[in-house]
């Protein structure tokens, strides 16, 4: 591992004009970068440590505050921000949002291309060097899944995922609803579990459309199609706490063994819970060497293949 890490926040603006709240993890010459996505009712700024730990593998690391998150859409930039009177200057059109109570992502037909659009912005920042996402995939050298949504460990009625789509469909997509959640289940960690309850970031509530659409396309991958649809050529890494009470373990790893990657990596953690990276010691670091051990590996086949 490398040296120092440097740690830099800044807005970037993306699809629509929105102002998005973004956290960088580096150190001074990263062999490898990565995009990450964070879940339902919480920000970046939870995974500050973990990704401190990562970064210093040598990985230029990049997440966002996704819209109705954190300081994207919650805390977000005025009119009087230093940051939109410049765009504004250079004559590109930002959309300056009132703070939002409860996730209103607008679901993922706005998540997609935002996801999309930050891909695209690192691979040029990357330069020709290795990009992998812990996410949806494209543009990539490789996939990072923690603990994904596909099926619930105590599982949605199915009258209960349509009711909510076709209550979406019908125009009240924005409508927020409280989606409880016990951050006892969340991590062992009870330090993690008090600020977690205590942050106003973390509220569990969200829109009918954000709801809707994770337990939608959760059902979505929970098939064959869904499997066979994985591009062959790259890689995935997927990694999920064993006692998961949130995101059924046993889904993902039907998801895995079905996947149809050529190269792809299964770990169960066990005894944890749906925040590996919030954890006990030494859970965390053991996880942060472990990813960044699977991403140097092919970060260097991929060097290797073109000498």
């Amino acid at each position: 591992m490398s040296g120092t890490v440097t740690v830099t926040d800044s807005y970037v603006l993306g699809p629509e004009g929105i102002p998005f709240f973004t956290k960088e993890w580096t150190t001074a010459d990263p062999k490898a970068y990565v995009v990450f996505v964070h879940g339902f009712a919480e920000h970046i700024q939870r995974y500050d440590d973990y990704f401190r730990r990562l970064a210093a593998h040598d990985i230029h690391i990049l997440a966002f505050d996704q819209r109705g998150a954190g300081r994207t859409s919650q805390a977000p930039l005025s009119a009087k921000s230093p940051e939109v009177a410049a765009w504004k200057k250079e004559g590109k059109t930002v959309h300056v949002q009132k703070a939002q109570k409860g996730v209103r992502s607008g679901g993922w037909l706005k998540a997609l291309p935002d996801i999309e659009f930050f891909i695209k912005r690192e691979s040029e920042r990357a330069q020709g060097k290795p990009l992998f996402l812990y996410g949806h995939s494209m543009l990539l050298s490789g996939v990072i899944i923690s603990g994904p949504y596909i099926r619930s460990t105590t599982p949605q009625s199915a009258i209960q995922i349509k009711a909510g789509t076709l209550a979406a469909n019908l125009g009240l997509g924005n409508f927020c609803i409280a989606a409880p959640l016990d951050v006892k289940e969340l991590t062992h960690n009870e330090d993690v579990q008090k600020k977690t309850k205590d942050d106003p970031w973390c509220e569990p509530s969200g829109s009918l459309r954000t709801l809707a659409d994770m337990l939608s396309y959760g059902a979505v991958l929970d098939s064959k199609k869904a499997r066979d649809a994985w591009p062959k050529d790259l890689p995935l890494l997927l990694y999920h706490g064993e006692e998961d009470k949130i995101c059924c373990p046993k889904a993902s790893g039907e998801y895995f063994e079905g996947c149809a990657a050529n190269d792809k990596t299964h770990k169960l953690l066990p005894g944890l819970y749906h925040e590996p990276q919030n954890e006990v010691e030494p859970a965390p670091q053991e996880l942060a060497d472990f990813v960044g051990d699977w991403i140097l590996q092919r970060t260097n086949r991929a060097t290797q293949a073109k000498l």
